[in-house]
């Protein structure tokens, strides 16, 4: 447990978008950890200030200009064209921001916002980087933008992981800035659900003691749900797939594509959908087997060691942090990214062996209960703000 006593800073956590997504999660914890002497600034509202009021914690929604929120890390020029209403919102910011110490940036549009508050007389910026810079879905204006910011305007750019911080640091960032700072993830859901709760799941959904192979993330193409769902006509028809989560920025297209493929005769009484859910660590605990399918490198997977905290064999793609999470054949294993036919292979292969997959699931959890502990988190957390301000004074 945290110790609420603790002595905590004074924060200004700051987040673009207030829908529930993994870096919205860590920035859940985090908050209630500082909820006493910090505030949260969300420049749009939703569920996100919902969740963080209830748990106590100071919460202010200024609403950022649609020609901000709608900008893409993929967009070029058109993010040039924001840059007037990003200076007037930097200047609300910056003003808010004067009686706290720092600003933490969850997000990058936050991280842009603060920077330029900076700028214009705003506390110390540190940028929680959640993050591959070179993947393929950041424009190169975006990147360079990016990367000039955080060399000239912050104290500090956390990272999620050792690959994150490679890469920030290939594409041109300062190498002092970096400090890496696992995500921590509360384990009490998980280890709290009951043996009842899984099998009403599983009643629900109607698979009896069927395979059950589950993909936790909002729908997107480089999430990759479309890698399970043609893995799952390689499988038996004793294998079920539960896919959990929605679009959240715009990709309703994909979800189309996507209940076409689930649709196929083939596999459609196999599929099961459940959209967004908030009951995640039951359902986790109802898989045999939890999967990380993304098609291109992603810093630190949440729902990958979520997956060991629940006690189950993780599959995942072998790219961006996700070695840092499974050391493959021990604590999970890794697969190609994209690969459909290898990852049907492994499925199998896992769920043939009952004593390997529950030697992957007792290491697993272990692993995750030892490096991604939520006190760990926090304490490296308050570690960075003291030698931000450090160096400030």
């Amino acid at each position: 447990m945290l110790n609420s006593q603790q002595k905590r800073h004074h924060v200004l956590f700051m987040n673009h978008t207030a829908v529930m997504g993994g870096a919205e999660y860590c920035l859940l914890d985090m908050a209630v950890a500082y909820r006493t002497t910090s505030q949260v600034l969300l420049l749009s509202d939703g569920p996100l200030r919902e969740r963080l009021e209830a748990l106590g914690v100071k919460v202010k929604v200024i609403s950022a200009s649609p020609s901000i929120l709608g900008v893409r890390t993929s967009s070029g020029l058109a993010s040039i064209k924001t840059i007037p209403a990003l200076w007037q919102l930097a200047a609300e910011v910056a003003d808010l921001a004067q009686e706290f110490e720092v600003i933490h940036t969850n997000s990058q549009k936050a991280f842009v916002v603060a920077s330029l508050a900076r700028l214009r007389g705003g506390p110390p910026v540190l940028w929680h980087l959640r993050d591959i810079m070179t993947a393929r879905h950041f424009s190169r204006l975006n990147r360079r933008i990016a990367v000039w910011l955080a060399n000239h305007c912050v104290a500090k750019v956390l990272v999620v992981s050792q690959a994150a911080a490679n890469d920030f640091i290939a594409v041109g960032g300062r190498e002092q800035l970096v400090r890496v700072v696992y995500d921590g993830i509360p384990t009490d859901a998980f280890d709290q659900v009951t043996p009842e709760q899984t099998h009403a799941i599983r009643q629900t959904l109607g698979v009896g003691e069927a395979s059950l192979i589950g993909v936790f993330s909002r729908l997107s193409f480089w999430k990759g749900q479309h890698v399970l769902v043609e893995a799952m006509k390689e499988l038996p028809k004793t294998v079920h797939a539960l896919i959990v989560g929605d679009a959240l920025f715009g990709e309703e297209e994909y979800v189309s594509q996507l209940k076409v493929m689930m649709a196929d005769p083939e596999i459609a009484d196999r599929v099961h959908w459940l959209g967004f859910r908030t009951d995640v660590p039951v359902l986790m605990s109802t898989c045999d087997i939890v999967v990380h399918t993304s098609t291109e490198p992603e810093p630190c997977a949440r729902m990958a060691i979520e997956g060991q905290l629940a006690q189950k064999p993780v599959i995942a793609s072998a790219t961006g942090g996700m070695p840092e999470i499974i050391e493959d054949g021990v604590t999970g294993r890794l697969v190609p990214p994209g690969d459909a036919a290898t990852l049907a292979k492994t499925i199998h292969t896992v769920l043939a062996d009952p004593l390997t997959a529950a030697s992957l699931a007792k290491y697993g959890q272990e692993h995750a209960k030892a490096r991604f502990s939520l006190e760990a988190s926090i304490s490296s957390i308050d570690r960075v703000i003291e030698e931000s301000l450090g160096n400030i004074a």
